[in-house]
């Protein structure tokens, strides 16, 4: 643990790198940490060095976070007009970018103070509906229309996938047919089936690009079954290092000869079953691969109850009858040496959660069915867009997207962006989605190492509030190291905070 000395000379020297404009940073930083002003700060001092004001971009998620922005950055700039010097060293850093930031201004001519709409701070939406409306025939948008909320979207996913059964279950054809499949997988229960579907709507973002325009070709089917199965397998893999990684040493041991003895009791009473061949799995520990996906199970459900406790008792229901050679006595007292270890039973539990890595023949024909249906209900819900003169972030984001065309074969206004955008800030990153993500790739595709360009990230994976909105926390992690396209970025760490002191924490 880091001594107070230490957290100060390491904070200090991580805010001080943080304002270096020539590289890309991504910032972890925890409430109270001072994010905000440490991102106003970088803000000002890039805004000091470029040619126009519009080349330095600052993207947040909220309306109220980017006015908040807005008007700090405004107030900066005032005090600093004003002459009024501060006393502390943080706002003396903040003081001194304004000052810079001044002469710029009057060197140039851009009088942000009268004209503050030339400083570029925006949410992530405002963003997709700028870039959407400058092509908006290109982009699909269709020009400018009211964008709902999401809360008040959930009544048309779902009027759009009623609408999907009644526009086409009696009309004679494939997709008529890929209904009824559909139906009678989930026993012809309609309110469930309604209830996916309009779910998978509101997710649209995610698969679209996917499965295409529906119907895939026998060719495109293999592909797209690898492509699916390929990525369960990887995040099945994953889950389950940090399962391996959670789980004592010690415990490693004993488990697999205790897993087998229960396994082969539970066959001779019961003749076999899905709990025996999982600990008949357990010749070893368990490794990480998928194909010991079973075996994990099987440890689960010999340590854990199945509310996921650890388990309190030993007996003959779990395979350990009476009489038996010290095995019942060995595996309680694993379980007294587990009795804290709250982290891996959490995990533990989740590995009777996880999904094969591979799709059935009978699941994968339910999910071309699927394939050749959801393109359907998108323009179903197209329809009544149309009808109702409104859309969603989702259709905005991915006109947005559309209009920016490929990271291999941008379109002229991705060009035009790449030109005025010479530094991008993004505030509360681990709300961002994959979709949003992917959106930011190709705003930095044409950028390369030392040009000049950079991109500065902020974030906190422990606060991220964005689920409902589809936000991927693990993205964030992945950005700090593998950054996100060609930029890749510094990692830094602020770890003070200057919400609370000693005395209001006792």
């Amino acid at each position: 643990m880091l001594t107070e000395e230490q957290l100060l000379a390491s904070d200090s020297s991580a805010r001080q790198e943080a304002l270096n404009p020539h590289k890309s940073f991504i910032v972890q930083a925890p409430a109270g940490s001072g994010k905000t002003e440490l991102l106003i700060q970088r803000y000002l001092t890039l805004l000091s060095r470029v040619e126009d004001p519009e080349e330095v971009l600052a993207i947040t998620f909220t309306r109220k976070a980017a006015a908040e922005m807005q008007h700090r950055v405004l107030q900066a700039l005032t005090t600093a007009r004003e002459g009024h010097e501060p006393q502390a060293d943080y706002q003396r850093v903040t003081y001194d970018a304004a000052c810079a930031v001044l002469a710029r201004d009057s060197e140039s001519g851009w009088q942000l103070l009268e004209s503050p709409g030339r400083m570029r701070i925006q949410t992530m939406d405002s963003l997709n509906a700028r870039l959407a409306r400058r092509l908006p025939l290109s982009s699909g948008l269709g020009g400018l229309v009211p964008t709902l909320a999401d809360a008040e979207m959930d009544g048309l996913y779902k009027a759009a996938a009623v609408s999907t059964i009644e526009d086409w279950l009696l009309t004679p054809g494939e997709t008529s047919q890929a209904l009824e499949q559909l139906l009678a997988h989930l026993d012809n229960n309609t309110g469930l089936f309604v209830g996916y579907l309009s779910a998978m709507l509101a997710k649209r973002d995610q698969w679209l690009d996917i499965i295409g325009g529906g119907r895939l070709s026998n060719a495109e089917a293999v592909l797209v079954r690898q492509r699916l199965e390929k990525t369960i397998r990887n995040l099945v893999e994953a889950y389950l290092e940090s399962v391996h990684d959670a789980c004592p040493s010690a415990a490693m041991a004993k488990l697999p000869a205790l897993a087998l003895y229960a396994g082969r009791n539970l066959v001779d009473r019961d003749g076999g079953s899905d709990v025996a061949d999982w600990m008949l799995a357990c010749e070893t520990f368990p490794g990480t691969r998928a194909e010991f996906l079973d075996a994990w199970r099987g440890l689960a459900t010999l340590l854990l109850t199945q509310q996921g406790q650890w388990r309190k008792s030993v007996n003959v229901s779990i395979g350990f009858p009476p009489g038996d050679s010290g095995q019942k006595k060995a595996l309680q007292a694993i379980l007294e040496d587990l009795a804290h270890e709250d982290m891996f039973r959490e995990l533990l539990a989740g590995t009777l959660t996880l999904p094969p890595s591979r799709y059935t023949e009978e699941q994968w024909q339910v999910l071309l069915a699927l394939f050749d249906l959801l393109p359907i209900a998108v323009a179903e819900l197209r329809t009544l867009f149309a009808a109702r003169g409104v859309t969603d972030h989702i259709e905005v984001a991915l006109a947005a997207s559309k209009a920016l065309g490929s990271v291999e074969e941008p379109s002229e206004l991705a060009l035009l962006m790449d030109y005025k955008v010479t530094h991008l800030l993004i505030d509360e990153m681990q709300d961002t989605s994959l979709s949003q993500y992917d959106l930011i790739e190709k705003l930095t595709a044409g950028w390369q190492a030392d040009d000049g360009r950079t991109m500065f990230c902020v974030g906190d994976p422990m606060q991220s509030i964005y689920r409902f909105r589809n936000a991927e926390v693990g993205q964030f992690l992945l950005a700090q190291s593998a950054g996100i396209g060609a930029v890749k970025m510094d990692r830094l760490v602020l770890r003070r905070n200057f919400r609370s002191g000693e005395h209001l924490v006792h």
